[in-house]
């Protein structure tokens, strides 16, 4: 294998890239480091020339037409993020480049975070610990806490996330009902024990809504404020995948009326604007986009789709986290 690494080296870099993980890259085969910061992009164009494989993660260089012109021997493009979407293009899989990632990681690291945040939210957990170290108030007669076992959980979106998030919920006792703009497999209907239904019979119906649908044009604005009128009182709103799939303003004004409550990683402005009147309601648990991979999780995904690309190329071993054209296409923007 002879593969170019794209990436901006920085801190970030240091966590999917450890001493070990470089030193096991390296023994793999011919690695070609670039790095974004301070490398131009004709300088990638040279290099690329003679690899087979094309590393990337966030912010990397996309496989453009152009540059794909400079790239006869590449075969197989490795990305170590999720999405696909900004390093790809159709000229990719017209070519017969097969494309990996680490989709299925984050899928999994994703849906642990939402189920964390809906345990959270539901006990209140971060409300409590803040009480008894700063207020130094113990357990009081009238604290109230809820529970995810047996509740109506609703999920918008059944990609990667999705289906981890109903395995893991499997095992709650709860009524889990499903949405999403594809067919649901019959077997995992059967094997998680989920029922399909409207995504109105969702947010009407449901104690838990948990959104997990890709972004792109047909999805802005798709949880708007005629679905979100329907949540029952109390109910919680859980988001990990992206802001603008729900109707921000619309939100707020609800969860200011006390309506429902919220447990947020995304957001239509990344930083979140520190004016942002969510920030000072007490319904609404936030997170600063940290469902995704953990830390720990970027070093072993790398680890993995390394091997997984030297077995292709070098032993002509069948890829095991391939995104397809059709998947791609439906992957989120960014």
């Amino acid at each position: 294998m002879k593969a170019l690494v794209a990436i901006q080296k920085n801190e970030t870099f240091d966590t999917f890239f450890t001493k070990d993980n470089i030193a096991f890259a390296e023994s793999l085969g011919t690695i070609v480091w670039h790095n974004t910061a301070n490398e131009s992009l004709d300088e990638l164009k040279a290099k690329i020339k003679d690899c087979d494989t094309y590393i990337t993660c966030w912010g990397s260089p996309s496989l453009t037409p152009e540059m794909l012109e400079c790239a006869p021997k590449l075969k197989l493009l490795t990305h170590l993020g999720s999405t696909v979407a900004p390093v790809v293009c159709s000229e990719v899989y017209e070519r017969g480049i097969k494309v990996i990632s680490g989709f299925d990681y984050f899928s999994k690291s994703t849906a642990e975070g939402t189920v964390a945040y809906m345990l959270s939210a539901m006990r209140k957990i971060p409300f409590y610990n803040h009480r008894l170290k700063n207020q130094k108030i113990w357990r009081e007669a009238d604290d109230y806490t809820d529970s995810v076992i047996y509740k109506k959980v609703g999920l918008v979106g059944y990609g990667g996330v999705g289906r981890y998030v109903a395995k893991m919920l499997s095992n709650f006792d709860v009524d889990i009902k499903v949405n999403d703009l594809l067919a649901l497999p019959e077997k995992d209907k059967k094997l998680f024990g989920f029922t399909e239904c409207s995504i109105e019979e969702i947010f009407e119906t449901c104690d838990i809504i948990s959104i997990h649908l890709p972004y792109n044009n047909s999805t802005h604005h798709i949880i708007d404020d005629t679905l979100l009128s329907k949540i029952k009182p109390g109910s919680l709103l859980v988001n990990t995948s992206r802001g603008a799939v729900i109707d921000e303003a619309a939100m707020i004004k609800h969860l200011q009326n006390n309506d429902f409550n919220a447990a947020l990683d995304v957001y239509e402005q990344e930083p979140i604007n520190m004016c942002n009147p969510m920030l000072s309601l007490p319904n609404v648990l936030m997170l600063p986009h940290q469902a995704g991979v953990t830390v720990n999780l970027r070093a072993v995904l790398t680890h993995n789709l390394l091997q997984e690309s030297a077995d292709f190329i070098d032993k002509g071993i069948p890829v095991k986290n391939e995104i397809s054209a059709e998947k791609a296409r439906n992957m989120s923007k960014f």
